[in-house]
């Protein structure tokens, strides 16, 4: 990777920061956890410090069952949106664009770029909540929805910075868990950062 090359590495978390690739030039920042914390870190350090040539969120997330995508598995994601943004009619959920309200400056999804040395990992498409999938109806509404294989709390928020910023944005997580029924013992967050960290380091490497 040439010096020259600006890469913002940023993550909802100090330790999901940490799988960032270790270089000089690079650098990486935690937002918080969230639509609104994700937004707000992002843009106030694009707005304030020098624009980076790219930004790349990385993370974990969670997979819907019948994505096919297993725990472990690393992914880039293609395109994310926000699937909770807009209110519920009865059963039914409506988006914004449903409702009638003017989406100024509110695209309802967020296609990520991706650089060269990111093209060997599976491409996904994911979608951003503020509340994390707890339930199998939700999780099957959602997916039904959004036509999305994961769910992360921050990916879309940070795409609508960058957009904003006119800087180009990819995001790669690793799935630590599978979106449904509450179940703890089931997640695997230190394999699904492990996974994370030498994906990336593999990635650079062939650079």
């Amino acid at each position: 990777m040439p010096d020259a090359l600006r890469i913002l590495w940023v993550a909802a978390t100090p330790v999901e920061a940490a799988c960032a690739p270790t270089h000089s030039a690079w650098r990486s920042i935690a937002t918080g956890c969230g639509p609104a914390a994700a937004a707000c870190g992002l843009g106030f350090h694009l707005g304030r410090e020098a624009t980076p040539d790219l930004v790349i969120g990385i993370g974990i997330a969670g997979a819907y069952a019948d994505s096919g995508i297993p725990v472990g598995r690393v992914v880039a994601v293609e395109s994310d949106n926000f699937c909770d943004l807009g209110c519920e009619d009865g059963e039914a959920f409506l988006d914004l664009l449903e409702l009638g309200i003017p989406q100024v400056g509110v695209e309802p999804a967020y296609t990520c770029a991706f650089p060269a040395f990111l093209s060997g990992l599976p491409k996904v498409v994911a979608t951003t909540c503020s509340v994390c999938t707890g339930s199998l109806s939700t999780a099957k509404a959602r997916r039904e929805r959004t036509g999305a294989a994961l769910e992360s709390m921050e990916g879309a928020a940070w795409a609508m910075s960058c957009l904003r910023a006119g800087v180009p944005f990819a995001q790669v997580r690793a799935v630590s868990n599978i979106a449904g029924p509450r179940d703890r013992s089931a997640w695997r967050i230190p394999q699904a950062l492990a996974a994370l960290r030498q994906a990336l380091e593999e990635a650079c490497a062939k650079i």
